[in-house]
């Protein structure tokens, strides 16, 4: 009976492994949603141990409401081959590189072979959310930035979000040279934190996170909000070419920094008010929530299985 399908989906993160029950629609089961540690520095074991016991936990909440598993999806950050589940990183999640997670899943009793589980690259999963579900609804020409940890970069053309050979996104800009680096280097939590730490002049800034310069900048510290101008600046400049070679109708922020996007929002707007074809520049409707829609429907459309 399809009213009784169910999805279990997982937002793979550095910190915390996000995991929820959906039902095809993408609504989520009550009290579904939980973090587990994702271990992610740790040993092999340690991090399938937390990716097994994120996922048993929803099977267990899936089964007491007297639904069906239909369906794993699982988004990760990259480098990461997509199609075959195995993870290309180096630099975080070392341990599980060239590990194939799609047999690992399917070894665990709870799931077993028959389960179908897909992959989907973290900012492809939140654009394709917002395209069904969000803010990118009803736009052809759509374009995500995640900002958090890293910088990430997702566009649908018609919309369909496009993808490179390994299912990742056809186009990033974490590495487009920037000064005496990368533009990932100035636009990220690095980037926040080494630019307030400079125009501060704090010989330490230890234990501040990018949530509390956009704290202190909405409460009028001029120090932050020069912050987020200077980076919203960056970025902006940095996006126009692309967005207007590549006719986008929607700009969308997502990921944790995009909690303060207010703070650098009118310096955006501004730097990209001639992009002609650019009708709505905003934050996704859901944080948490626009990565899982994401990753339920490559599985609802049998992508990558």
């Amino acid at each position: 009976m399809t009213d009784r399908k169910a999805y279990i989906v997982v937002d793979v993160g550095g910190t915390y492994l996000k995991s929820a029950v959906m039902r095809p629609d993408g609504e989520l089961f009550p009290d579904s949603l939980c973090m587990t540690e994702a271990h992610s520095e740790g040993s092999r074991e340690e991090i399938l141990d937390a990716m097994r016991s994120a996922i048993v936990k929803e099977k267990q909440i899936l089964e007491q409401r007297g639904a069906m598993l239909s369906g794993i999806a699982m988004t990760f950050p990259g480098p990461f081959n997509y199609f075959k589940g195995t993870s290309l990183m180096e630099h975080k999640f070392r341990e599980l590189k060239d590990v194939s997670l799609k047999e690992c899943i399917a070894k665990i009793p709870e799931v077993g072979k028959d389960i179908p589980v897909v992959f989907r690259h973290d900012a492809n999963s939140l654009l394709a959310g917002e395209l069904w579900r969000g803010n990118a609804a009803g736009f052809k020409n759509a374009a995500a930035v995640t900002l958090g940890t890293g910088l990430g970069f997702a566009f649908s053309r018609d919309g369909v979000v496009q993808t490179n050979e390994i299912g990742g996104p056809l186009i990033t800009i974490f590495r487009i040279p920037y000064k005496d680096g990368i533009l990932e280097d100035y636009i990220s939590k690095r980037g926040f934190l080494s630019l307030y730490k400079s125009l501060s002049g704090r010989a330490s800034i230890e234990g501040i996170e990018v949530s509390d310069i956009g704290k202190w900048a909405s409460e009028g510290d001029s120090v932050s909000q020069r912050v987020f101008e200077e980076v919203g600046l960056i970025l902006a400049q940095s996006l126009k070419p692309l967005l207007k070679e590549l006719e986008i109708e929607c700009l969308l922020f997502g990921g944790q920094i995009s909690r303060s996007f207010h703070c650098m929002e009118s310096i955006v707007r501004d730097e990209l008010k001639d992009i002609t074809a650019l009708k709505l520049i905003s934050v996704v409707t859901s944080i948490e929530n626009a990565p899982l829609w994401g990753a339920l429907q490559s599985i609802e459309n049998n992508e990558n299985v």
